[in-house]
């Protein structure tokens, strides 16, 4: 479905070839755009009442920069390297210390330990390359230190700013060479002179031959120009003349970090409007602390990674032989193409910007505050190139892309070329980690779950649930109807088939409710605008084959009446149809390549709405809302995926989707505050009641070795929510996947029709393969019974403690002391002298 590109979009794209102009924004026509954030002036939370002084303690080979009593930050003046001094007086340090002598780096590795950033870039032949701060700035000089109040700022020139070969000029006339140089010193320098200018293409002008110019060479070439009285006005008069100099770019690098204390939490902040970089060479990547805390071999403990649900890796597992991880943070830019034809569906993306490491009895979590949608995190195990286990983010400060150039010449020989494509200017956000330190029993992955979730709390993100005397909440989506090939006469047309009628709808709740479920969260999908992929809802036409409008207010007034949570299901971000003044060309978001995106949205293909048009689509939707009074809303991708738009001139990068997204959700709320989202990315928590498609798993990749619940530990007692569909899982045990649920204190959800089954056969919808709600009536009935015994009284509690006993064998721990250990072993197991049978649970830590 991802196209590929051919020879006459690559001339169209290498015809336009300043990817890097920033060119005035023109509005598409017929549509009103919204101004576009721009983050990069956005200051970094501070703490409140923090002091700062020199640090009272010394730490060998390193300057006291400033303290604030909870932390205190340190720097060499030769290395550039950072450390920081915890409340327990451990020191977290930026680079190994022993890096020279680690037996299994090279020395280009070795090179990079010493490193606190590692730039990404692109050569003028779109091959990638890389330079490190410690070899391309600390090394040469070019690292400059401010102190500022709070802590300290490093600018980092990578790449030689000067040398001695810029001092010689790429061309010069034979005229000129023979007067200025060749003339006034002889055949003195005549061995050295020959090899370093030649003139074999063009007997008029003399070029440098810069592969001769190395070490003797250059330095006698340099004193033969400098004897001649050559001068820096005929270098300038040289360039011009020959036009050379002016398309020469240096590999040349400037980026500012802040290293600073906020409280608790040690900020480590690139600045992105102090970022220079040449135009002949893209930057595309920002790797920040690469090797912050990082674990030697003697080092006991794990690496967490928000791998869906939570992943640990062991440190030294000896994982050695697999890929390292690395995983975009809000899974991958539906408006970018890494030239593959698939995206895996598969994939729980990382839903929480967060990571962290645990040497024993103490560890850090970092979190990253600015610079999320454009953040990767990466995880590497000791002796795949060094002796030292590590876990930290990259920036895209830059997309690029691929395209293939095919020619077919007279003979039908077909030639293919590829090239890349960067996107036109670089992203409008700065890229901040705050990493705060944990010792005893808060240093593991709960421990840092409470904190990122406390965090949550502090900026407003998050706020406790109010105790309830209901029970557990039993999420329900009705798929109302789906688009259907049809024909008339021979002619084709596309028709709505209804599966659930909103009468049906009533008789599936009631029936529910007859069974003793009474609290339900009911989403209804396929409701409108032609079924479950709708037209634009920038306006409202309920389909007339479910009921119509009459038949869908009567739905409405049902749900209030039965204290049914009703939420209808839009799609904002996506378009399933195009036309009109949401046609292709105008309103879907472009790769970089140009070509028109396409994302997978977990059961097909669709296209991104460009970013500046969603607030007309929600927009659009509030208004024609009204006159249905107040439901819940669901909010199918808005909150589960996240699209730039890369479209020439109009470019919205994902930092600013992001934005786009949020705002667009506090307009939601302010007319129906009770939304549920699917997925549950960070930045839509403070918005979401409800969570629906919540990960529960993580994603097997070899080298991580064991699924913990962090996403669950941090939103326990704060948001509802509910993992996929038990009858659409692929988990094909019922009962594993509700002893999942009772050890990740997750609520069920289940996708039904009224329907039979077969009723999507022939359509594009053949995963509701079993959905008929006869079907699984009495499974829901008994599974939620279960998972309501065990689950009901701590609906409201945190979750503080979760650990694995034994193989296949988890205890969680909530507020108040009561504890469910879970075996999902075939056989019978015990625990604290207590039997647990195969695959059961026991509750634990009450009088009960």
């Amino acid at each position: 479905m991802k196209k590929y590109i051919g020879i006459v979009i690559a001339i169209v794209l290498l015809f336009g070839s300043g990817y890097y102009l920033y060119g005035k924004y023109k509005p598409l026509p017929a549509l009103s755009m919204s101004a576009l954030p721009d983050l990069r002036d956005i200051e970094p939370q501070a703490a409140a009442g923090d002091r700062y002084t020199k640090p009272a303690a010394a730490l060998e080979g390193m300057e006291g920069v400033v303290s604030n009593g909870r932390l205190s930050l340190y720097y060499d003046s030769k290395t550039m390297a950072i450390a920081v001094r915890d409340k327990d007086g451990r020191v977290w340090r930026s680079n190994p210390e022993a890096t020279a002598e680690d037996a299994i780096a090279n020395a280009s590795v070795k090179d990079q330990l010493s490193s606190q950033i590692i730039v990404g870039y692109s050569d003028k032949t779109g091959q990638e390359a890389y330079k490190t701060s410690n070899q391309d700035s600390v090394q040469l000089g070019q690292a400059v230190v401010e102190k500022i109040e709070d802590g300290l700022k490093v600018t980092y020139t990578l790449g030689k700013a000067t040398s001695e070969i810029d001092g010689l000029p790429k061309k010069i006339s034979a005229e000129r060479y023979r007067k200025l140089i060749l003339d006034k010193v002889g055949d003195k320098y005549k061995r050295y002179l020959t090899p370093a200018y030649q003139n074999d293409g063009n007997k008029d002008v003399y070029t440098r031959n810069d592969s001769k110019l190395t070490a003797i060479s250059l330095k006698k070439v340099v004193q033969a120009f400098q004897e001649a009285g050559y001068t820096a006005e005929d270098l300038a008069k040289d360039n011009e003349e020959n036009s050379a100099g002016a398309g020469d770019e240096k590999q040349v690098f400037t980026i500012p970090v802040e290293y600073t204390l906020s409280g608790d939490q040690f900020v480590a902040r690139v600045l992105s409007k102090g970022i220079e970089y040449p135009a002949s060479y893209p930057l595309t990547d920002i790797h920040l602390l690469p090797y912050f805390g990082a674990a030697g071999r003697q080092d006991e403990g794990y690496m967490f990674v928000p791998d869906g649900s939570g992943s640990l890796i062991y440190l030294n597992n000896g994982k050695q032989r697999y890929e390292p991880f690395v995983q975009p943070v809000y899974g991958d830019d539906g408006g970018t193409w890494n030239g593959e034809n698939d995206d895996d569906p598969t994939i729980e993306p990382i839903r929480m910007p967060v990571y962290g490491l645990k040497k024993k009895d103490s560890a850090f979590v970092a979190i990253i505050d600015q610079g999320a949608a454009v953040a990767s995190i990466r995880a590497e195990v000791s002796q795949k190139r060094s002796s030292y286990n590590s876990v930290y983010p990259s920036f895209q400060l830059i997309g690029k892309e691929k395209i293939n150039l095919s020619v077919t010449s007279q003979a039908l020989e077909t030639k293919s070329k590829e090239i890349r494509v960067f996107q036109q200017r670089p992203v409008y956000s700065d890229f901040s980690v705050r990493y705060s330190f944990l010792s005893g029993d808060k240093a593991d992955y709960t421990g840092m779950a409470e904190y990122y979730r406390n965090y949550l709390l502090s900026n407003g993100t998050l706020a406790k649930k109010e105790a309830t005397q209901s029970e557990l909440p039993f999420y329900l989506e009705l798929v109302g109807g789906i688009p259907k090939r049809k024909t008339v006469m021979g002619i084709p047309y596309k028709a709505v088939v209804p599966l659930t009628t909103f009468d049906q709808a009533q008789t599936i709740i009631g029936s529910l409710k007859e069974q003793g479920i009474a609290n339900q969260k009911v989403r209804l999908s396929g409701w409108f605008n032609k079924g479950y992929s709708h037209k634009v809802a920038d306006k409202i036409e309920v389909d007339g084959a479910l009921g119509g409008s009459s038949g869908y207010k009567d739905l409405i007034a049902y749900t209030k009446q039965e204290g049914i949570g009703l939420f209808p299901d839009v799609s904002f971000t996506h378009l399933y149809t195009t036309g009109g003044k949401y046609s292709e060309a105008k309103a879907v978001s472009r790769y970089i390549n140009r070509e028109t995106a396409w994302v997978w949205e977990r059961t097909d293909w669709t296209r991104p709405l460009s970013p500046r048009l969603v607030p007309n689509v929600v927009d659009g939707f509030l208004g024609s809302y009204e006159r249905y009074g107040q439901t819940g809303i669901s909010v199918r991708s808005m909150g589960n995926q996240l699209e730039g738009d890369y479209r020439r001139n109009h470019v919205v990068d994902r930092v600013q989707s992001e934005e786009i997204d949020k705002k667009q959700f506090e307009k939601i709320g302010e007319q129906l505050p009770n939304v549920m989202v699917d997925g549950g990315n960070a930045y839509a928590l403070k918005y979401a009641k409800d969570i629906v498609e919540a990960p529960m798993v993580n994603n097997g990749y070899n080298v991580t070795d064991e699924a913990v619940p962090f996403y669950e530990i941090v939103l326990h007692g704060y948001v509802d929510y509910a993992g996929e569909p038990v009858n659409l899982s692929r988990e094909v045990d019922v009962r594993k996947y509700v002893l999942k649920s009772l050890e990740y204190g997750s609520n069920l959800y289940f996708k039904w029709i009224y329907a039979d089954n077969s009723a999507v056969k022939n359509t594009f919808f053949l995963n509701l393969y079993s959905v008929n709600y006869k079907t699984w009536m009495n499974t829901a009935v008994e599974s939620y019974k279960t998972v309501t015994k065990a689950l009901n009284d701590v609906q409201d509690k945190a979750i503080v403690g979760h650990e694995k006993l034994a193989e296949n064998v988890f205890r969680t721990t909530y507020e108040g002391g009561k504890t469910i250990t879970v075996n999902y072993n075939d056989y019978e197991v015990s625990v604290d002298g207590k039997r647990i049978p195969a695959e059961d649970y026991l509750v634990g830590g009450t009088d009960r």
